[in-house]
């Protein structure tokens, strides 16, 4: 009988099964779970919770249910005592193929069908930021990676065991492994799902797709080779374990195959590209000082090309030019990110010996080259690879440096090797020339300037900076809204996707905020030429960030969850407002106390936009959609079980007990603090309130500088703690 046969004939009697269409059910369904009782995805964009959640949900619950599927497909002939006849007619090993081949392509089939019922709803949630292919990419990579790889570790487990509840006992178990506290910080370690810990909405999640594939092909190296052993010790003619083993080792193939697949698997897995190999103790690490003082940095010219988006690989051409005033060759160190490899280094047109370091340390790492005793010296750098992931941050998939077809952020050591010597001065010249997608925007710390159009999908782009590293560029289909702080312009620049979200009412609304703060706390102070720019900025950021005149705003800051959220504000308009007023309260200045982990940015930023709305809509309106929600929220909190029983919560589950937590947190943060700062303003009044927050904004806190803790706050207001308290 052929396998063709064999395999229709299996897929048959699948068909048939109660327990087939059991495991299509739980799969089918599985899903639902991700929307909102499961969400092992920390961001909190539409993509990640109405994507990558259901589908990690839906590959766990179908790896569970296919491998019990798998388990009883092999376990059938045994407990109806048919084997011995199956096997005299037919091969046991290949029947034993064509079950996996048959549950597989169960398993595939599910997967399909689930897809195609959850795209509707899926578009519909997304909207504006829905991606065809990045949800099929999300079906294919995560939703199948479970059935698969618990089918395959199903069948592996049980021609090892022969017995059904110990194999199960060991897949659940794996499966329950995969999800703990060690094997979410390694991506590789998922041998299940992938590890996904947000998707992007507007940038791309190139990261988490190229990790995603690369570990599920691991896994299927390793998986397979399992299995292939395990099919030596299918019984036959009545004999065990070893006794089967014995007899199958005369198919040479298979063990050969095994490890094969096997040493694949490893090497992938040591050699994996993404992640560096910074020192795990990186806090106490003191790298040493390398900066050379006898040579000076005069001028930066670099050429970067996208060697491939699908790869997220870059090449460039680096051209320093460096004063040497000792008179004698002289060492030079400069960084460049892990994942780069110089390809030459040249001094004044002469080929020069470098030595690659080899000493990762945060995502980087350094070069060493010798500079001749000529006094101006042009050092050419060549280079080339991809962006790795500093390893302290894995198990957020969070890189300082990306490119993807639809979205780039590169500086410093990330774009170009940055020179360890001194400046000529604060404007030493950094240029850029890089050539971009034709739908790509180029955005920078400096000033860019479109070129022309090359004809093959590319534009050319330049971009000027001053100072070593301090050229930062994002790119991706931005948008730009000029607005104004103080009599300077502020850029804010945004995917186009949100621009239906942003036009109108957000955009008025943002200017409002940044009228208010500017005149209650200062400017942004930023000059003509280099003015302010706050960039929206991809999800892995996880956030914001603000560096020079650049401010970024994580994606997920418009994310209708976001915009929903009434911690920030009554409706989207004013939550927008509250992200606006974060460069002031948060990325301006920060607020922070040893003492009291509850006073935080968001409660002085939460009152800035409950005084914004009472100047836009009244004082009333204010009241009833700000104060009145904090005095509610606050009591109910303080009111809670767990609140005025804190000894219950060390008997919880630790997840339940975090959830507790994490939402008394909240209140604490937001609705708490700004209660604090409002009793304030009701005990010295409010104009008096506002003088004391603009002197600490423009000088900071005293007791932890440059933070302003609630010590700070206190006695700039002449008041005790317990005047204010949050309750």
């Amino acid at each position: 009988m052929s396998l063709r046969a064999l395999f229709r004939v299996e897929l048959g009697r699948l068909l048939c099964g109660r327990l087939t269409w059991l495991a299509v059910a739980a799969t089918l369904l599985g899903p639902l779970a991700g929307y909102g009782l499961y969400r092992p995805a920390y961001g909190d964009s539409m993509a990640s919770l109405y994507l990558a959640n259901p589908m990690l949900t839906g590959g766990l619950i179908g790896a569970a249910a296919f491998a019990l599927l798998m388990l009883a497909s092999l376990e059938k002939p045994r407990r109806s005592r048919i084997a011995a006849i199956t096997d005299a007619a037919l091969s046991p090993l290949r029947l034993a193929a064509v079950r996996l081949f048959s549950v597989l392509a169960m398993a595939v089939l599910t997967v399909l069908a689930t897809g195609l019922l959850y795209l509707p709803y899926t578009w519909y949630k997304l909207d504006i930021v829905f991606s065809l292919g990045d949800y099929w990419l999300a079906t294919a990579l995560i939703l199948l990676s479970g059935p698969v790889m618990g089918t395959l570790l199903a069948a592996a487990v049980d021609q090892f065991a022969y017995r059904l509840d110990i194999s199960l006992a060991v897949v659940l178990a794996c499966i329950v492994f995969s999800q703990g506290a060690w094997c979410s910080r390694f991506f590789l370690a998922q041998w299940c799902v992938p590890l996904v810990t947000a998707l992007s909405d507007a940038f791309g999640s190139a990261v988490i797709w190229r990790t995603a594939l690369y570990s599920r092909i691991v896994w299927l190296c390793l998986l397979t080779s399992l299995y292939l052993l395990s099919l030596l010790g299918v019984r036959q003619y009545g004999r065990g374990l070893i006794g089967s083993f014995a007899r199958h080792l005369r198919f040479a193939a298979l063990p050969l195959l095994a490890a094969t697949l096997a040493a694949g698997g490893g090497i992938l897995w040591a050699r994996q590209p993404f992640i560096d190999h910074s020192p795990s103790d990186w806090m106490s690490y003191q790298p040493e000082d390398r900066s050379n003082t006898a040579l000076t940095l005069a001028g930066t010219e670099i050429e970067a090309r996208i060697e491939s988006y699908l790869l997220g690989t870059l090449s460039g051409t680096a051209s320093y030019r460096i004063t040497n005033t000792s008179g004698e060759s002289q060492e030079l160190y400069f960084e460049l990110d892990s994942g780069y490899r110089v390809r030459e280094v040249t001094a004044n047109g002469n080929p020069v010996e470098w030595e690659d370091m080899c000493n990762d340390y945060i995502a980087a790492r350094e070069v060493r080259c010798v500079l001749p005793a000529e006094e101006q010296i042009t050092l050419v750098v060549e280079y080339g690879g991809m962006p790795k992931m500093w390893n302290a941050q894995e198990e957020l998939m969070s890189s300082a440096g990306f490119i993807s077809g639809k979205g780039i952020e590169l500086f410093g050591s990330h774009l170009a090797p940055s020179l360890l010597l001194q400046l000529a001065g604060e404007e030493t010249p950094v240029t850029l020339d890089i050539a971009l997608r034709d739908s790509m925007t180029l955005v920078s710390s400096g000033t860019t300037r479109r070129g022309a159009p090359n004809g093959d999908g590319t534009t050319n782009w330049h971009a000027e900076d001053a100072g070593a590293g301090e050229l930062r560029i994002f790119a991706g289909d931005y948008m730009c809204r000029t607005l104004e702080g103080g009599g300077f312009p502020i850029e804010f620049w945004y995917s186009a996707k949100y621009e239906p979200r942003l036009a109108g009412e957000g955009i008025d609304i943002m200017q409002e905020a940044i009228d208010y703060c500017t005149e209650h706390y200062g400017p942004r102070t930023f000059t003509q030429d280099k003015p302010f720019k706050i960039v929206q900025s991809t999800v892995f950021q996880f956030g914001g960030s603000a560096s020079g005149n650049i401010s970024q705003m994580g994606e997920s800051y418009f994310s209708d969850q976001n915009l929903a959220s009434p911690d920030k504000g009554a409706d989207s308009a004013e939550v927008l407002a509250h992200e606006i007023i974060h460069q002031w309260w948060g990325l301006g200045v920060s607020l922070a106390d040893m003492e009291d982990a509850n006073w935080t940015d968001e409660g002085m930023t939460t009152y800035s936009t409950y005084r914004l709305m009472a100047e836009l809509k009244g004082e009333e309106y204010a009241r009833a959609n700000y104060v009145e929600k904090w005095e509610r929220t606050t009591s109910q909190n303080a009111q809670s079980f767990y609140m005025r029983h804190p000894e219950y919560l060390a008997v919880l589950p630790e997840a339940y007990a975090a959830e507790v937590k994490a939402a008394a947190d909240s209140v604490n943060w937001y609705d708490g603090t700004a209660l604090m700062i409002y009793r304030a303003e009701q005990k010295i009044g409010r104009e008096r309130l506002d003088a004391v927050l603009a002197r600490l904004y423009t000088q900071g806190g005293g007791e932890l500088p440059p933070y302003i803790t609630l010590g700070d706050f206190l006695n700039a207001c002449d008041l005790e703690e317990g005047e204010i308290g949050r309750a």
